[in-house]
């Protein structure tokens, strides 16, 4: 069945790990009849979670694409990973969205990554509070959890459930005080009036309806005159609050149980916008300039790659969002990057790891090409008129590195190509060759992320890679002015090899990295030399006189020197240049620096006193710390060195809760054994070199 734009929603299920998103997946299929049982995650059999290592480990690992359908309504559902290590999908999910349903457990309200994610989401927001059959469950609770964590919404029940822990046993859905009761496991749901003894019922009605006026005054006057509002009035009341952002709906349920589901739907069907009512996106034009891309089907097609999986029988599939026009089989679409056009071939709907046949889809639907090998996550495909470029997603840089390479030389190629793959299906997941330190590096958000891509490789390839720490970037720079001079002379017979320099060189402001100046006068050295100098101080600075790190910040003054008239030669004044800065480096107090991180840890207020310790032991420190609701997000500086396993150490200290990112902040010095420590050992790493 074909759904015109009006008819379609697109969600993303976000929240902690472990709260039951793929379980309430599931729950909505069944609820919409596109699968006929309910998979559990504990058996491997559910539509979302279908790689090996998603069933092995009983955990999504990669967001999942599926559809269901809902009162003559198409409902598309990005169900994506809880762990940290897996930002990436949850940013690539809420792009492709218009609606974000948050998925909080009911014993423990609102938890680490649903506030880092909640921060990074500009949809409008549903909240489906799971497990309300477990034995501590409590909807109260979640919602002043909710409210303390986000103090800028109203969070506003639509549905209350009926009996706690074991003794739940339904909802009471509050617009038409029907409470439904499920049976055999949400197969069959009985309905009728709720209870009028219901805990809470009458307040959260009342709440209810009191925010479904006040959008409206006509419906505000019915309201204070004792006029009953109807059910169509209160959706169209609640629709435009939520639609406003003035508030938040709350649904609670059980998703094991198949219960609330039926609310859950409804509310997304009733409330929530279609891809005609959600604001254009950004993109740039074939002249560089900044245009919108309104959800428009008489347009010529666009689409937009959100995500990228690469399947061993299926090859590489790329999941799309149509932006613009409608897309239909076999189309011909143009690539602004590659600045080439791609034959899409067939057109699929996705439905966990099955993709369906499909003629065409309209602007807004979401849906797969395969087997496009130049197409990549963040990639436009569009109509060679139009040749726009839409926004690229915000991934997030990687925070944990390690170095990689293989015991059997002849298996390195192979594993840079596989790690590649890796890369193109994951953007928050790195493969670099650094040229400073000579190492293949490998970033990501976390070590589970990295250890799990290795675990496929060597299962899939049995290539076994080994991980080490990164070298650090050290840098090397002076505190004091300094001169010198060197003549650079060697006979061996025929032309022989001249130059001499003075230079005089002194620390500049800092990121500036170098400034040449060149006071020659008189000829003292030909204009046709001063180039070959240059280069001798850029080399000179490749390695400095410490431990043979980058040297920066330096002004240099070429101020005099001398030539042989038969002698002299470019190679023979880039020695002497090279040579006379090393020279005058050694007189002009050498420092060793290491890169400074900013570290911002999110954690529970119980672990902040552990995390403050820990980063005073790691040589930090803490700028501020600031509460959000009941997490505490601390604020430091940090030397590189120190956080090269941080992603582990406070998975160790917070249980797996706490949550941090880290970015380059600085430079600075270092002295002391820390420092003698470290030109120790480069100093030995550059001699075997």
């Amino acid at each position: 069945m074909k759904y015109e734009s009006k008819n379609i929603r697109n969600i993303v299920l976000i929240g902690h790990g472990y709260s039951g998103k793929t379980t309430l997946n599931e729950a909505m299929l069944f609820t919409g009849q596109t699968i006929p049982l309910m998979g559990k995650v504990e058996n491997g059999k559910t539509v979302s979670d279908y790689m090996d290592q998603e069933i092995a480990k009983k955990m999504s690992i990669r967001s999942s694409i599926s559809h269901t359908q809902w009162r003559d309504n198409l409902i598309n559902i990005i169900d994506t990973p809880g762990a940290p290590d897996f930002v990436g999908e949850v940013i690539a999910g809420m792009s492709s969205a218009d609606c974000a349903v948050f998925v909080i457990n009911g014993e423990s309200g609102v938890e680490i990554e649903t506030i880092k994610s909640w921060r990074k989401c500009n949809l409008l927001k549903v909240i489906f509070v799971n497990k309300m059959r477990k034995e501590n469950a409590d909807l109260e609770k979640c919602i002043k959890s909710l409210s303390d964590n986000f103090k800028d919404k109203t969070f506003i029940p639509l549905s209350i459930p009926i009996g706690k822990g074991k003794n739940f046993t339904g909802v009471v859905d509050l617009i038409d005080k029907e409470a439904r009761y499920f049976e055999n496991q949400g197969k069959e749901i009985k309905k009728e009036k709720a209870p009028a003894d219901t805990p809470g019922l009458n307040e959260y009605y009342t709440k209810m309806i009191e925010t479904a006026v006040e959008t409206d005054e006509v419906l505000m006057t019915k309201y204070f005159d004792g006029k009953e509002i109807t059910h169509e009035e209160t959706v169209n009341g609640l629709k435009k609050a939520i639609l406003n952002g003035t508030i938040v709906p709350v649904i609670c349920g059980d998703a094991e149980e198949n219960s609330g589901t039926i609310g859950l739907l409804d509310c997304i069907v009733d409330y929530m916008p279609s891809p005609l009512e959600v604001s254009p996106v950004t993109a740039i034009d074939a002249n560089n300039k900044e245009i919108l891309i309104e959800p428009d089907s008489k347009k010529t097609p666009m689409v937009f790659i959100f995500k990228t999986a690469i399947d061993q029988f299926t090859g590489k599939i790329s999941y799309f969002r149509v932006r613009s026009g409608t897309v239909k089989n076999d189309i011909e679409l143009y690539n602004p990057r590659k600045k080439s056009k791609e034959k899409c071939g067939k057109l699929f709907k996705v439905l966990g790891k099955n993709l369906i046949d499909i003629d065409s889809l309209d602007v807004g639907d979401i849906g797969a090409f395969i087997k496009l090998e130049s197409v990549v996550t963040n990639d436009t495909l569009c109509d060679a008129s139009s040749s726009v470029s839409i926004t690229p997603l915000p991934f997030p840089q990687p925070v944990y590195s390690q170095s990689i390479h293989c015991n059997e030389k002849k298996d390195e190629e192979k594993l840079i190509a596989l790690l590649q793959r890796a890369s193109e299906e994951d953007p928050t997941f790195k493969i670099e060759y650094n040229p400073e330190t000579k190492e293949n590096v490998i970033s990501g958000m976390g070590d589970m992320q990295i250890r799990l891509i290795l675990d496929k490789i060597k299962e899939k390839n049995k290539i076994e890679a080994i991980l080490n720490d990164i070298k650090i970037p050290y840098r090397e720079t002076i505190r004091k002015k300094a001169n010198a001079e060197y003549t650079h002379k060697k006979q061996s017979g025929g032309h022989g090899q001249y130059g001499k320099v003075l230079i005089e060189i002194w620390p500049i402001e800092e990121g500036k990295q170098y400034e040449f100046v060149n006071a020659i006068v008189g000829g003292a050295i030909s204009k046709g030399y001063i180039p070959a100098c240059e280069k001798g101080f850029h080399e000179a600075m490749e390695h400095g006189v410490l431990a043979g790190f980058k040297v920066v910040d330096v002004g240099i003054k070429l101020y005099d020197g001398k030539e042989h008239d038969v002698d002299s030669s470019e190679m023979s004044f880039k020695i002497a240049s090279r040579m006379a800065f090393r020279e005058a480096m050694k007189n002009a107090t050498p420092v060793l620096l290491e890169p400074i991180m900013e570290l911002s840890v999110y954690v529970d207020q119980k672990y902040v006193g552990d995390i403050l310790s820990d980063i005073s032991s790691k040589r930090g420190r803490v700028l501020g710390q600031e509460s959000l609701g009941g997490v505490e997000v601390i604020k430091a500086l940090v030397p590189q060195n120190e956080l090269l396993r941080y992603s582990i150490d406070l998975k160790s200290i917070t249980s797996g809760t706490g949550g941090f990112e880290v970015s380059f902040n600085n430079y600075q010095s270092i002295t002391g054994k820390i420092a003698d420590d470290i030109i120790a050992k480069s100093k030995v790493e550059f001699t075997e070199e």
